[in-house]
């Protein structure tokens, strides 16, 4: 013991240790609020960077899935570019009218009938809707076939095809050794010059 607190009194020594308690409890009062601050301070800090890194990686893998929609479209717009009737053969890129539409799926039809043992008898007057820049025109056939199994190729080719044609009606009756009917397909085009909405 140093020699100043040998020469203190008991009761000098008690009053000593009384202080030293007092600033230890002092010290602790102020100072764990401090450090409790500082560590509920820490503890936000770390969770304001997880929510940051949970928003940074939904962000990646939002931008992976639009993406891939994006391309899916992308593929979805080409399919059916591919299925859409488009120019003529005089002036590439012009927009199709009505008659011409209407030539190019009797034109298709007629030369799938044939592959498939279908005799085209009758074409009626085509019906066409235009809505924006799209033309849909209906082209109603009359039919005779020999042999019912034919039937099913005629219209699984017509389905297949492409540019499309949409078989929206089809009847067939027997008479004697031949089956006749009527069928209804449609056709699509898209006037790709057209200037779109908002530019």
């Amino acid at each position: 013991m140093p020699a100043g607190l040998r020469s203190l009194t008991a009761r000098e020594k008690n009053i000593l240790r009384l202080a030293l308690v007092l600033a230890l409890l002092i010290a602790l009062s102020n100072g764990i609020p401090v450090i409790r601050d500082a560590y509920q301070a820490r503890a936000e800090r770390i969770e304001r960077l997880r929510l940051d890194i949970a928003r940074e990686q939904r962000l990646l893998e939002d931008t992976t899935l639009w993406q891939q929609r994006r391309q899916d479209i992308d593929q979805q717009l080409q399919s059916l570019d591919a299925r859409l009737f488009t120019g003529n053969d005089s002036t590439p890129g012009a927009r199709l009218t009505v008659p011409v539409l209407a030539a190019n799926i009797q034109r298709r039809v007629r030369q799938i009938a044939q592959e498939t043992g279908v005799t085209i008898t009758q074409s009626s007057l085509a019906e066409s809707r235009e809505t924006d820049d799209w033309l849909l025109v209906e082209q109603t056939l009359s039919f005779n076939l020999d042999n019912q199994n034919n039937t099913l190729a005629f219209l699984a080719q017509l389905d297949e095809s492409r540019p499309w044609l949409a078989v929206s009606y089809f009847s067939m009756r027997r008479t004697r050794n031949m089956y006749s009917g009527e069928i209804t397909v449609v056709g699509f085009s898209r006037d790709t010059t057209a200037t779109p909405a908002g530019d």
